[in-house]
């Protein structure tokens, strides 16, 4: 009888927190919300931990669930890799000449070039070199 109320009182708190623990996971369930004169019953969404993708990154086909390379003809075709990454290259060379043209007619318009707008469109031309010599040495290739 010694420890015996030590351990009614130990047992009590221990439901305690039991109880206040059911009750917050009341949470995780459909709640309910009322605003005026209405009862709202709001969905709850839970993800699984699976289909979460871990910071650090998993290449596609390795670790995404829903995906599957049977579906994928870029993964075994070697030419469809290649027509993919020429036309890569080619869409960045013609965005590099058309921001290299709308700059050109911005800076005509008024007929004098300041040192930053030299620049720039120096910038502007070493982008297309850059981009004509990528496609030039991925062409030379195959």
């Amino acid at each position: 009888m010694k420890y015996g109320k030590r351990m009614l009182i130990f047992v009590f708190a221990i439901l305690m927190v039991g109880g206040t623990l059911a009750v917050s996971a009341s949470a995780q369930t459909r709640g309910r919300a009322s605003f005026g004169r209405g009862t709202i019953v709001r969905p709850v969404i839970v993800r699984s931990q699976i289909y979460r993708r871990p910071y650090w990154g998993y290449r596609r086909g390795y670790y995404d669930p829903f995906y599957s390379s049977f579906y994928d003809p870029y993964w075994n075709s070697p030419y469809l890799r290649y027509q993919e990454q020429k036309f890569a290259l080619q869409r960045e060379l013609a965005g590099n000449r058309r921001e290299l043209e709308k700059h050109l007619q911005k800076y005509r318009a008024d007929g004098y070039l300041s040192p930053k707008e030299r620049e720039e469109l120096a910038d502007d031309r070493r982008d297309v070199q850059r981009s004509i010599e990528k496609l030039r040495r991925f062409s030379v290739n195959y």
